[in-house]
């Protein structure tokens, strides 16, 4: 038999060591008792391991491996890839298929398929290994402790909210996003330098303003992901810590209009500069407030406009484009923004000057 290489030994199966082991002896012509003799182990041992009731323990590799000539750490690698699938069916033993179906139902299944986050397969318990280990965890049970211990401030829709799984999972989606991008440690100081130049992208296309504007806000400590919304959800941003000195902001980007993706973005960078670190922010529309979200709701207008400039604006009771469009000039954001703000403030009904609006996608960060 021919000496077994690791770059070889790559199985998607396992089998015991004792198998190949009674293959070697087979080869090489010899009884069992006399293979024992040869490697210095008791015949007792020998057939043990080749009936599989006994595992290669490291001693035994190595003298395994002076007389097959199979080296010792495959001897050990069969033994270890063994005894994980032992484990793997003792645990799947222990699960009603039916229950792991339940649990599983809660999750946006299909979706994470169509992302390659989970396996296109029929086998629900692959699928249930595959989305522990998206979320990081081990069992039900300690997704559930996880769960538990997330602090999720959700400012919901009063006629619509999202499920707390699709909530996870959105949240979880980001956290690998951001997880694959170069982050400088959280600056405050640089961060509000960068702000304001991101004031000025505003009146830039996103194939400018999307690239600069995620270079500024990683040098700064926070990373900005686009992060599709989840069907059955209505997500637009979040805000959360992924590392102890590193923020993340999350865009869905579900209205596909520059004034909300420019108001949530300034607003989750608001709960980044204002709120806790142990607490992830999740945000909708027309949603009820609370302190916090009122907060980053001031700090976004101020940042992007200047909250008494705003008043007085709105004061003077604009009615033509054409004074929007002059505001939006004088404080150098887009007056698609300044619309948004009106409506937002009810002093412009929501079906006027929406044209003034620029309607965009996110650019696909592979081409930037």
């Amino acid at each position: 038999m021919d000496n077994l290489q690791v770059s070889d030994f790559k199985p998607d199966w396992s089998i015991h060591p004792g198998e190949v082991l009674e293959e070697y002896v087979e080869a090489l012509g010899l009884s069992q008792a006399e293979f024992a003799r040869r490697a210095d182990l008791t015949a007792k041992l020998v057939n043990t391991i080749i009936k599989g009731k006994n595992p290669v323990e490291a001693s035994t590799a190595v003298n395994l491996e002076r007389v097959t000539g199979m080296k010792a750490y495959i001897w050990t690698r069969l033994q270890d890839d063994w005894d994980l699938s032992v484990s793997r069916a003792s645990e799947r033993a222990k699960h009603d298929e039916t229950n792991v179906e339940t649990w599983l139902a809660k999750f946006p299944l299909k979706e994470l398929i169509g992302r390659g986050v989970l396996p296109k397969t029929e086998d629900v318990f692959t699928q249930r290994n595959a989305l522990l280990s998206f979320f990081g965890v081990a069992n039900e049970r300690a997704y559930s402790n996880w769960d538990e211990r997330l602090s999720v401030c959700y400012r919901a829709s009063p006629t619509f909210r999202s499920s707390k799984e699709c909530v996870r999972v959105w949240l979880q989606l980001a956290k690998h996003a951001a997880d694959q991008m170069e982050i400088a440690p959280f600056n405050g100081d640089r961060l509000l330098d960068a702000v304001k130049e991101m004031r000025a992208l505003t009146n830039e296309n996103a194939e400018i303003f999307q690239p600069r504007l995620t270079k500024l806000c990683a040098a700064a400590g926070v990373a900005v992901v686009p992060v599709p919304p989840l069907k059955g959800t209505k997500l637009n941003g979040a805000a959360f810590w992924f590392a102890k000195d590193k923020a993340a902001v999350a865009l869905s980007l579900r209205h596909k209009t520059n004034d909300h993706f420019w108001f949530t973005l300034f607003h989750e960078l608001g709960h980044i500069c204002l709120h806790g670190r142990d607490v992830a922010y999740v945000d909708d529309v027309n949603s009820n407030d609370d302190g916090a979200e009122t907060e980053a709701d001031e700090w976004a207008e101020e940042h992007l406009v200047g909250r008494e400039r705003l008043k007085a604006f709105i004061a003077s009771d604009p009615r033509s484009k054409a004074e929007v469009r002059m505001f939006a000039q004088s404080v150098g954001v887009h007056a698609g923004i300044i619309v948004g703000m009106l409506q937002h403030h009810r002093a412009l009904p929501w079906s006027h000057m929406n044209d003034l609006k620029a309607r965009f996608e996110f650019v696909d960060r592979s081409s930037t």
